[in-house]
């Protein structure tokens, strides 16, 4: 069995620069829930943090359109969003509560640490999460983007003391940044955990607007998607991993091959593919998307859903990705 899908709610809200997303009422939240519950969608990732620079929007809109009445599985993860986020009893504790809070529900399915707290010892936080789960706040408990190192120290702590282990690891993974396949994949398929990637497109480089725009020297296209490439909100993170020659070049070649198919073929479809059907992901694992119109979310999750990749030029171009961009 493939992968499934879950939907991420960083793009639901307003962000504090003014920045809309289409979903910022509950009114408008509604029509999103529908369609998901119609495409057979009912996990959402959300976040403490979320939206970006909105701390805590996404969770209130979410509570005010009943998402969880309304059968929809949520999982969170604790707040990290203020200076020197400490992953403690106190800190823990304070956040669950105001998330269930916000959501209006008397758990969530995961709750995940955002991220590693430099202030905090492991142990420390191992213990504060056991006390949440044995309170019955949630179901599972999540590590998202933790070393192997972390996790190799996190559960040993659990072995000792007997807590709850972590069962699902949140992470970046795609074409294009492949690295986990080496340490982590392994690691996680030894302890039984779940992987749950997010930005299967690399923040939207794998559509290939951005190369297209970068070719064409196009600033304003750049600037458009201010979430990402350009303008006050860029992602630092993506534009150093993504905005340089060598995945520009490998966009370029993966797109010949697919307008070369026939019928050609969109790389968003075949990146969805090869992750829904290639890629080591697995049954229980799980690819978080997001989209910024309902239409496009009917087409994303259509493509996802087609099947697999025919033997050929294109699912070989896909596969070879890796080969041109990682540090040899």
């Amino acid at each position: 069995m493939p992968p499934h899908l879950v939907f991420g709610a960083g793009g639901i809200g307003t962000t504090a620069n003014s920045f809309t997303f289409t979903w910022d009422t509950p009114e408008k939240l509604d029509e999103l829930l529908d369609l998901l519950k119609k495409l057979d969608i009912l996990e959402l990732d959300s976040a403490s943090s979320y939206p970006p620079g909105n701390p805590e929007n996404a969770e209130t809109l979410l509570g005010q359109s009943k998402a969880a009445e309304k059968g929809f599985i949520i999982d969170s993860k604790i707040a990290m969003h203020k200076p020197g986020p400490k992953l403690d009893d106190t800190s823990i504790s304070q956040s669950t509560a105001r998330t269930l809070e916000q959501l209006d529900a008397q758990k969530v399915r995961t709750m995940y640490s955002h991220w590693p707290s430099k202030d905090t010892p492991l142990e420390e936080t191992a213990a504060a999460f056991h006390r949440q789960y044995e309170a019955g706040k949630f179901e599972r408990l999540g590590l998202c983007s933790y070393s192997v190192d972390d996790l190799t120290k996190y559960f040993a702590i659990c072995e000792e003391k007997s807590y709850v282990k972590p069962s699902v690891y949140q992470g970046r993974y795609n074409p294009l940044d492949r690295a986990p396949e080496k340490e982590l994949i392994p690691f996680l398929r030894k302890h039984n955990m779940a992987y749950y990637i997010y930005s299967p497109l690399a923040g939207g480089f794998l559509t290939g607007k951005v190369t297209q725009a970068v070719d064409a020297g196009d600033e304003t296209a750049l600037h458009r998607d201010r979430t990402r490439w350009r303008g006050k909100s860029t992602f630092d993170g993506y534009v150093k991993l993504y905005d340089k020659p060598a995945m520009h070049n490998a966009v370029r070649k993966l797109r010949a091959v697919c307008d070369e198919a026939s019928p050609p073929l969109t790389l968003p479809e075949v990146t969805m593919r090869w992750l829904m059907h290639h890629s080591p992901l697995r049954d229980g694992d799980a690819i978080i998307f997001g989209a910024k119109t309902l239409q496009q979310i009917e087409n994303n999750v259509a493509e996802a859903r087609r099947g697999t990749l025919p033997a050929g030029p294109v699912l070989d171009a896909v596969e070879g990705l890796w080969d041109l961009v990682r540090e040899k």
